[in-house]
């Protein structure tokens, strides 16, 4: 099921759908009908796969979420489409390594755990 965020409300049990913890999709559409954001619920709680946009095709960031925590391979870009950061975790959330470029290319952070 996917929903608008425009449709959702958020408190201390995370997302809700017509008053409940909702599971699925929400997505973020902007004025001109590009999708904005996506991200994937469980019980009201970030659990999947997330993306972000600048604009139509044009990437902010995307990653995936179990349970609330970041999980796997995250990134994000600059405006540009230069990749901004890239960030491993673990299935428990601890960050593996991070790595940071600015908007050339040029590596400015790096740490690995």
């Amino acid at each position: 099921m996917r929903v608008n965020i425009e449709d959702t409300d958020e408190d201390y049990n995370g997302i809700l759908h017509e008053g409940v913890p909702y599971t699925g999709e929400v997505v973020e559409i902007g004025r001109e009908g590009n999708l904005i954001s996506s991200y994937h619920y469980y019980s009201g709680v970030a659990d999947g796969p997330y993306s972000e946009w600048y604009g139509k095709d044009r990437p902010y960031k995307q990653g995936t979420i179990k349970f609330g925590l970041l999980i796997g391979v995250n990134r994000q870009w600059h405006p540009n489409g230069q990749l901004a950061m890239e960030a491993e975790y673990d299935d428990m959330g601890r960050q593996l390594y991070r790595r940071e470029w600015d908007e050339n290319g040029v590596l400015t952070h790096e740490h690995v755990a």
